[in-house]
């Protein structure tokens, strides 16, 4: 059996060989530690700074493995962007590299994939030109498909995206169906690129089904890149949420399983008695509805519902925050809405132990009714755990102007995350980002991994050389904070947009802006319009790979971008020559969900801004800065518009946690000059 380590050191050996290839020792190490990793089955959590070329060592050491050991391994991003990134551009390079062959498979969450069957119900013209045009079959492919405005074409996208319970089987376009294709395709791939949603939903499905069903086929190992981010990634898989939207797509699921029951049932003379049953359930759940937004509308505010443990239930903050008044209300909708799902899935288990024969169409009918009831049993079973949270956790009432949610949230996922991966899977966790104040403390507390091995690589790029920072002279910008407690966030946003202004005009485009807010990114952006001039791509709220992409092709525009954009973002070369970052992304702590966690913190004895705010911050302003230099030609400026980076102490923490040879300037023209940029005026 061949030797893993050897295939790794012959793959860099092939790459060296390649022009362009700039090497660096340190991503040969980052690829033997991985590698020591699976071979040991153990955990190891890496950080590799931007530029070393973590995505190639992750796929060179992957190969290897799937090669010398027929290992399964996964590895996941927190962005669908970087995924991308990872099957379009790095895995070509990595196969290259080899002489065997390895199976790969790209495999992201089932509804950013486009359904055939509801291509063929909308725009049947499309499926063809979508077909023949579409690599994997997602929702970006559309995107450069479909012209029209991005708010048309997420209309569009959002009437054929795939459900999130299908016929499977018995779906005529089964065959051909581009999200089963990669199911199957990753249950047998070595080496399968995905997301961490989809790791937490394989790891949350194979513990409700005890191992018996899985997303991503039996795994041996994964590496987990943009590992900062799995924390957020596994919240948003634990949550849940109860409100018009998710009510509305028990109906909807309703609806396809009436489809598939239907022709089988007439068979067995059952026919209407499935049609009345459906019927029946959706009214009902139309009725919860039209409950649940009375309810939501009738809040005078959202708040606290329920807290567990005990003792967060009673901590001032939760207490302060929590709308018990609003309890009774909600604990009916939530009864009501139980009774009706268990009633359903009752009536369609009897119904379909009714359907005589053993012809195909009736296993699969049976098969199929199956799947869908479990997704209403799963419905009901966190619907019915709302009132009786367990862990770290909160229940809370939303209100929004065209009705709300009532949702339930987990504060700390360290447990959880132990109980899901860490305890099952052995992983390799790596980052530009995991050290915080130069080492991974705060990682390994938010994460509860508990590595075996942890290693801190040096920084890849000169910064002292390639990078400049700027910082506004004292009074250009006021301070956010007081702004708001003034009541002036206008003046604010003048002087934020005055600013943005001139960095986009003497960059001559060519920049990156990230905001901490939407409020803030689109006041921004019409105070600029009214100036004029300038080609500004703004994050919508869907289709943020879309705007991605034109900034990359067009050279001299520019882009606003939120979160999406401060980690994983890839755009190197000129397009990309100044990241203006407009405020320190301090989290407000006013969600139920924040008050909780810092209500938890303190009761642990921590103090929440040092324990969590100001280190996720670190790590964030670290992210934002990282998407400058991205290959050693790169070069250009860091604009950071806050004044608290430097009349706060913690501004001064910050700046210590990001590349420390960045010379910095108060005149933007300098810093432009320090790096050597030529000027618009001047091309």
């Amino acid at each position: 059996m061949a030797d893993p380590r050897a295939l790794i050191e012959d793959a860099y050996s092939r790459l060296r060989q390649r022009g362009g290839f700039s090497e660096r020792p340190d991503q040969v190490h980052l690829s033997l530690l991985i590698s020591d990793c699976i071979a040991g089955g153990a955990s190891g959590v890496f950080e590799a700074p931007t530029g070393l070329g973590k995505s190639l060592a992750a796929l060179v050491t992957a190969f290897a493995h799937a090669i010398a050991g027929k290992k399964r391994i996964a590895i996941s991003t927190y962005t669908n962007v970087l995924a991308e990134q990872y099957w379009r551009n790095e895995i070509k390079i990595a196969a290259g590299l080899f002489e065997e062959p390895v199976r790969c498979e790209f495999l992201i969450g089932r509804q950013r994939f486009a359904c055939l069957s509801a291509i063929d119900t909308t725009m049947p013209r499309l499926r063809g030109a979508f077909i023949a045009r579409a690599e994997l079959g997602i929702e970006t492919e559309f995107r450069e498909l479909i012209k029209g405005s991005s708010k048309q074409v997420s209309d569009l996208w959002d009437r054929i995206a795939a459900p999130p319970i299908c016929p499977a089987r018995l779906c005529p376009y089964y065959s051909d169906c581009v999200y089963y294709k990669r199911r199957r395709g990753a249950e047998r791939a070595n080496v399968v690129i995905t997301n961490h949603s989809v790791l937490m939903q394989d790891a949350l499905l194979r513990k409700v089904t005890n191992g018996s069903q899985a997303l991503l086929g039996d795994l041996d190992f994964a590496v987990i890149d943009e590992a900062h981010d799995l924390p957020e990634a596994a919240r948003g898989a634990l949550e849940y949420e109860l409100s018009d939207r998710t009510l509305g797509q028990l109906i909807g699921l309703a609806n396809r399983l009436e489809q598939v029951a239907l022709p089988v049932a007439a068979e067995s003379g059952r026919m209407s008695d499935w049609a009345n049953a459906c019927e029946q359930f959706r009214s009902e759940i139309s009725e919860c509805q039209v409950r649940m937004h009375d309810y939501c509308i009738r809040l005078r505010r959202g708040g606290i519902l329920a807290a567990s443990p005990e003792s967060l239930w009673q901590s001032k903050e939760v207490s302060s925050a929590a709308i018990v008044e609003a309890l009774p209300e909600a604990q009916t909708v939530v009864t009501e809405v139980v009774e009706r799902v268990s009633g359903f899935i009752q009536k369609a288990k009897q119904l379909c132990e009714s359907v005589s024969g053993e012809t195909e169409d009736a296993k699969l009918m049976r098969e199929t009714t199956a799947v869908y009831l479990a997704y209403f049993s799963e419905f009901r079973e966190q619907a019915e755990m709302l009132f009786a949270p367990a862990g770290v956790s909160v229940t809370h009432a939303e209100r929004m102007r065209t009705g709300g949610a009532i949702r339930r949230a987990v504060v700390d996922v360290a447990q959880p995350l132990r109980d899901l991966i860490w305890d099952r899977l052995p992983a390799a966790c790596m980052s530009a980002t995991l050290a915080i104040d130069g080492d991974f403390d705060w990682f390994r507390r938010v994460s509860g991994m508990n590595p075996s091995y942890r290693e801190v690589l040096p920084v890849a790029f000169n910064f002292a050389k390639n990078a400049a920072m700027y910082l506004p002279p004292a009074g250009a910008v006021p301070d956010p904070a007081r702004a708001r407690q003034d009541g002036d966030m206008q003046s604010y946003y003048k002087a934020i947009a005055k600013q943005v202004g001139s960095v986009i005009a003497q960059m001559g485009g060519r920049t990156l802006v990230l905001f901490h807010s939407r409020e803030e990114m689109e006041r921004v952006k019409e105070i600029l319009d009214v100036l004029g001039g300038m080609n500004i791509h703004m994050q919508r709220r869907s289709g943020a790979g879309h705007s991605g992409k034109k900034f990359r092709d067009e050279i001299e525009s520019s882009l606003f971008g939120l979160r999406s954009f401060w980690t994983g973002f890839d755009a190197p070369g000129e397009t990309l020559s100044c990241v203006c970052i407009v405020r320190i992304p301090f989290e407000v702590p006013v969600d139920p969900e924040s008050v909780a966690r810092n209500a938890y913190l303190r009761e642990c004895g921590m103090d929440p801004f040092v324990a969590h705010t100001l280190p996720q911050a670190k790590l964030l302003m670290r992210q934002g800065v990282g998407r400058l230099l991205r290959t050693d030609s790169d070069c250009g400026v860091i604009a950071i518009l806050d004044p608290r980076i430097c009349t706060k102490r913690y501004g001064m923490e910050i700046l210590e946690n990001l590349p420390r040879d960045i010379r910095t300037f108060s005149n933007f023209v300098d810093a432009i000059a320090h790096v050597g940029l030529e000027l618009p005026q001047a091309r």
